[in-house]
């Protein structure tokens, strides 16, 4: 069950399930949901690779896209659930949260810049409405 805790109605649920669960001697695990990305993260993230892309003459977005998460971020193993084998797959950014997006954002946009004299700018910065305008 998930519980949104800045509801005064899903906190009383969740009391009201807790108690159930402790009454019972239930084992349960409990864990906080990480937010996910937020839309503008992402959004911001394309629009930079857009620029990147365009500024090292790569013409796929696709292809640009997975390798700059490739050279940031490596890629993370999966085990094959039907056979077994420990393959690498890439880091999907819808999977990230919040902060980890923000941290390879961070680190995308000081390689862009030193790796290949790429500015990308953030809300606020130089340029940014002008980025926002041109890359839609």
């Amino acid at each position: 069950m998930i519980y949104a805790l800045s509801s005064k109605f899903d906190i009383e649920r969740a009391k009201v399930y807790l108690n159930k669960l402790i009454d019972k001697g239930a084992t349960v695990e409990l864990c906080e949901v990480k937010k996910k990305r937020t839309l503008s993260q992402n959004a911001l993230f394309h629009k930079w690779i857009h620029v990147f892309s365009e500024h090292i003459g790569e013409i796929s977005f696709e292809y640009c896209k997975r390798d700059v998460k490739r050279t940031i971020l490596g890629m993370r193993e999966c085990v094959n659930r039907f056979t077994g084998e420990v393959q690498q797959i890439d880091y999907k950014t819808s999977q990230m949260t919040t902060s980890e997006l923000s941290d390879f954002m961070t680190r995308f946009k000081t390689w862009a810049n030193v790796e290949f004299g790429c500015y990308l700018p953030n809300p606020g910065d130089a340029g940014y409405d002008e980025l926002i305008t041109n890359y839609k």
